[in-house]
């Protein structure tokens, strides 16, 4: 059995546990031991960081080389599928999810516990639609997933992280304004399976940090 070492908030937890799903890959999700970044789980991912997966003995940590791995060591739907121009473009898309949007929406953390800091909420806002207006241009009019009309691992990030952004922006009461195709594919994501899977733990374990999060900054 596959362990996923995660937690169900984490978004590149989240981003993994949708690859399982879309795999078709059977898998055991737990904390890891010890607690996130404690030293019990930096013995055994040295960096601390979620999510990582024990397969069988072999370790491995970091969201985009856990599902490349699962795409060559697993059957099941490609999460990198087409010809090396195709998969080149997914790789593209799924960095771009990891090193520019999701940075731009983790920052909007500090907001949600901190309301000195909301004076900035206009200026992270805007980073975040900006981020999204250079996601559209980049995906140029693919017609269905984000990078063609194949589900991949472009689709796992981005199925978490403009949910989450969304969310987090309603919370501080500024609507995300998103272009009309990144909305498109939000909602087709809304009705793939493994999309609907993946994010049945992180919708209540969101919901939960977002409510404590809100009233610890109340007082």
């Amino acid at each position: 059995m596959l362990i996923l070492y995660g937690l169900p908030v984490s978004t590149f937890s989240t981003k993994v546990r949708i690859a399982l799903h879309a795999k078709g890959i059977a898998f055991d999700e737990r904390p890891p031991p010890g607690g996130y970044r404690s030293d019990a789980w930096r013995a055994i991912i040295p960096t601390g960081t979620i999510p990582a997966i024990d397969h069988d003995g072999f370790l491995l940590a970091e969201s985009e080389a856990i599902i490349e791995y699962l795409d060559e060591a697993f059957e099941g739907p490609a999460l990198l599928p087409g010809n090396a121009a195709t998969r080149a473009r997914i790789r593209m898309l799924a960095r771009v999810h990891d090193l520019a949007v999701e940075p731009a929406v983790r920052a909007l953390f500090p907001l949600i516990r901190d309301p000195a800091r909301r004076e900035s909420l206009p200026t992270l806002a805007a980073a975040i639609e900006e981020r999204l207006r250079q996601l559209e241009q980049l995906r140029s009019g693919e017609p269905h997933w984000m990078a063609g009309a194949a589900f991949s691992t472009a689709d796992c990030g981005f199925a978490v992280t403009l949910r989450l952004a969304a969310r987090l922006l309603d919370a501080l009461g500024h609507p995300l304004d998103m272009p009309a195709s990144i909305t498109g594919w939000l909602s087709r994501s809304a009705d793939h399976p493994a999309v609907t899977a993946g994010l049945a733990p992180w919708h209540p374990a969101t919901e939960a940090w977002l409510a404590q999060a809100l009233v610890g900054a109340s007082k």
